[in-house]
């Protein structure tokens, strides 16, 4: 059981680091911050409640799709870390398949509006896609307890909020060179494996 929670928790961290390091996370921050001509300080402030919501929504989901786990796995307690490692493993092969399938064009274009409105809509543009990728981990902690669940809501918000404000950073003040939009070509690909082999360490350690 403690194996696999800290499995859990690995493949929570690794799964939001994957999501929040691609550009679409933090760039639109940098770029408008710099085309608006605010502080870092504002932009900042902005990239943080923004990542707040949308971690908020995605723990919310995952929430959800845990108590439903949980009213499952109180009927069939000595099957429920089988079935989460199944569920894993065929959800990450899907993440895989259509990641190896789609076409991956991404552009990111800013219009010129007044500061409220690119407020709103850069908090909206992040908080409104939640992280989808993670829920199946929220079911898998279902087969454990809220302790679990609640560690996995803290590592998920804590990731996400630090590594897409820490980009936005890095990227406003110019250092940024490393040139991740490579990453998000294959953002299902590295998800995909990650559940996958998070699933085979659920049915191998029960």
């Amino acid at each position: 059981m403690q194996h696999t929670t800290v499995s859990l928790i690995i493949a929570t961290f690794l799964i939001a680091l994957t999501h929040a390091i691609l550009p679409n996370h933090w760039m639109p921050f940098a770029l408008t911050g710099r085309a608006q001509k605010w502080s870092l300080t504002k932009t900042v402030c902005i990239t943080v409640m923004a990542s707040m919501g949308h971690s908020l929504i995605t723990v919310i989901l995952g929430s959800i799709i845990a108590i439903m786990g949980f009213q499952i796995t109180h009927h069939t307690e000595s099957y429920a870390e089988s079935i989460s490692g199944i569920i894993l493993i065929v959800i990450g092969i899907g993440f895989f398949i259509t990641g190896r399938l789609r076409a991956s064009t991404h552009d990111h274009n800013h219009s010129k509006f007044s500061d409220k409105a690119i407020v709103i809509s850069l908090f909206l543009m992040l908080t409104c896609s939640p992280c989808v990728a993670v829920l199946p981990l929220f079911l898998a902690a279902s087969s454990f307890n809220w302790g679990t669940l609640a560690a996995l809501s803290l590592i998920l918000s804590f990731t996400t909020v630090s590594c897409t404000t820490g980009l936005t950073i890095l990227a406003y003040k110019g250092v940024m060179k490393i040139n991740l939009c490579a990453i998000e070509n294959y953002e299902k690909e590295i998800i995909g494996g990650i559940l996958s082999l998070l699933g085979v360490v659920f049915l191998i350690i029960h």
